[in-house]
């Protein structure tokens, strides 16, 4: 009984999950109701009201789940040993890809100190994305300098990269962000 129950509630969770990503293409999410989800949803109110307050929670969820997904993906690689910094950006811009359609909506807000944005930049792996780099600041005002730089840097050249369709792949991504980030500091690996 319990294994089924929770197969409801995830079934449920996806349901209202879908169904806020399909709205959000049309509005922004502070224009989604309540209503018009569970209308969308098929799900009744008070099942959602079981789960979730409002529709920005399951927002907070799903990119909860994205940051959590980076998260794994960057302490895997680690774990292997050296990761160049090109091959970070590709696995990260790799990821983006599969989930091209999510980070549109994500990506759309271009405040970086609210939101997704905001999440994305204060997550362990960006911080770490740029360790080797920082070994080149003379002090700790510079290296705060450079992250803000880099981080904002990255962030834009890969939200403009997804919400405008630029045709490159994330290897190129990578190796562009890679070659702005160093300047030919270090040689690529």
């Amino acid at each position: 009984m319990i294994k089924k129950e929770n197969q409801r509630i995830a079934l449920t969770k996806r349901l209202l999950k879908e169904s806020l990503l399909q709205l959000m293409t049309q509005k922004n999410i502070q224009n989604i109701s309540v209503k018009e989800l569970c209308e969308t949803s098929g799900i009744n109110r008070s099942t959602f009201y079981n789960h979730y307050s409002c529709p920005a929670d399951i927002l907070t969820e799903i990119e909860s789940t994205v940051i959590e997904d980076l998260e794994a993906i960057w302490k895997k690689e680690f774990e292997k040993g050296y990761w160049p910094l090109n091959k970070r950006i590709e696995a990260l811009c790799t990821y983006i890809m599969e989930h091209h359609d999510l980070f549109k909506l994500l990506l759309r807000d271009s405040d970086t100190s609210s939101g997704f944005p905001a999440l994305l930049m204060k997550a362990t792996h960006v911080r770490m994305t740029y360790e080797r780099v920082f070994s080149y600041a003379k002090s700790e005002d510079n290296k705060q300098l450079m992250t803000t730089f880099l981080s904002n840097g990255t962030y834009y050249m890969i939200r403009q990269w997804v919400l405008e369709d630029i045709p490159k792949t994330p290897k190129e991504i990578g190796d562009l962000i890679y070659m702005v980030a160093t300047q030919g500091w270090e040689k690529k690996k």
